[in-house]
């Protein structure tokens, strides 16, 4: 092979790669432009014009709301910075809550058939209480700061962490602790070489389905009694009849959702890379 050759096959080799990923990107956009479209007639619309704000003016207040050009406050606007970063502090205490709770008590039940029969009926009485409706519960119980809407939230999303933690870890089987106690592995190495990689993959299933119901119990819990927010935002705006704010604090959560949802697929593979790579060998 040639110099002029070998110089010359990145260059063809670019529009092949280039394609699949235009056209991958072209497929994705289609769903988000047509959203964006209904939602440009919704604002023109006679009936419903009044309380659908265009998307342009909706994008300029969220750029101006929460983005600022002030390195001091981190390019953060004066909504981000007193409302969307308590919000965030919040739904973030509730969600690790959640899964150290959720993981830690699953992994418990699910090795003892004894405590998850003994445990069972108060599981599913605290799966079936609807979290909405416990928001004055936990006002009453914790008082009007942030630590009621933190538990409600925890309270809200572990059942879906902890119920994949049983079900991972029971999928384990027996045999696999037999085998253990056969070749005498201690149970700390049974524990985090045996059991939690086996049961990570439904483990990571219940976390993404609890990180996208952190964000609505987030906003619930700031219907009421908060003083900031997100939650308490979307309120002002509506009673102010500040309709560009409250669509763009809606837009505002949609973005939020798909970067922490991103950022979670992301660790997710790299933690279960070797997960992925065992599916294909046995494929």
């Amino acid at each position: 092979m040639t110099h002029d050759e070998s110089t010359a096959m990145p260059s063809t080799r670019l529009p092949h790669r280039l394609g699949p990923l235009l056209k991958t990107a072209a497929i994705r956009l289609i769903v988000p432009v047509l959203l964006a479209f209904l939602w440009w007639l919704g604002s023109r619309s006679e009936t419903n014009g009044l309380f659908i704000a265009p998307p342009l003016e909706v994008a300029q207040r969220v750029i101006s709301d929460f983005l600022s050009t002030d390195p001091r406050h981190f390019f953060l606007g004066d909504v981000a910075r007193g409302d969307l970063i308590p919000s965030l502090w919040r739904a973030t205490l509730g969600f690790w809550l959640a899964v150290v709770v959720g993981v830690g008590l699953g992994i418990a039940l699910g090795l003892q058939p004894v405590l998850a029969a003994l445990f069972q009926p108060l599981v599913h009485l605290g799966r079936s209480l609807p979290t909405p409706a416990l928001i004055g519960v936990f006002f009453l119980l914790f008082g009007t700061g942030d630590w009621p809407k933190v538990l409600l939230i925890a309270f809200g999303i572990v059942w879906p962490i902890l119920f994949n933690t049983i079900d991972g870890v029971q999928s384990i089987g027996t045999a696999r602790a037999h085998v253990a106690s056969v070749f005498k592995i201690s149970s700390w190495d049974v524990l985090t070489r045996i059991v939690l990689p086996g049961a990570a993959p439904k483990i990571f299933a219940g976390v993404r389905v609890a990180l996208s119901l952190s964000l609505i119990l987030m906003i619930i819990s700031e219907l009421q009694r908060s003083k900031n927010g997100l939650g308490n935002l979307l309120v002002a705006n509506q009673r102010n009849f500040d309709y560009p704010g409250f669509w763009s604090v809606l837009v505002a959560l949609a973005l939020i959702g798909i970067v922490l949802n991103v950022l979670l697929v992301q660790i997710e593979r790299r933690v279960l890379a070797w997960h992925r790579g065992v599916t294909l060998q046995h494929d």
